[in-house]
């Protein structure tokens, strides 16, 4: 069992989080083909997206700094842990844990996994990542 200080913490940390980048996501990552393997492709907003700030802060001198460490410390995240960047993308879009749980299940089954995600589960991979985004972007 989590410790409530730590769900209170996260979900603080979610609170400052998430207008962040709310600000700064495209609308769109998926198109709606399927590459060779199956999966998805990434659309050509979100690709672009991902490879924007490569050449570093000057590219973008219009967003805050909380708003580039937050957008640093997810694509970090995304290369690290990918399993708990999408899900975080997913919580910091609006969608309940609930909602998060269904779709890693959903995802688990279309990919012929055999690991199946409880509430619980979806809760830890969420402070998981939200711990791991604090202490990237300088905010713990």
């Amino acid at each position: 069992m989590i410790p409530a200080e730590i769900l209170e913490q996260t979900s603080r940390q979610i609170r400052q989080f998430a207008p962040e980048w709310r600000d700064d996501m495209p609308m769109t990552i998926h198109e709606h083909a399927l590459d060779r393997g199956g999966v998805p492709r990434y659309s050509g907003e979100f690709i672009g997206w991902l490879t924007r700030n490569e050449g570093g802060r000057s590219a973008y001198p219009d967003q805050s700094d909380a708003r580039f460490r937050i957008t640093k410390a997810m694509r970090t995240l995304r290369k690290v842990a990918p399993r708990e960047h999408e899900t975080l993308w997913r919580i910091f879009s609006g969608e309940t844990v609930e909602q998060v749980c269904l779709w890693l299940n959903e995802r688990a089954i279309r990919h012929g996994h055999p690991e199946r995600y409880s509430t619980k589960d979806t809760v830890v991979i969420i402070v998981s990542g939200v711990d791991k985004l604090a202490y990237w972007s300088g905010s713990e």
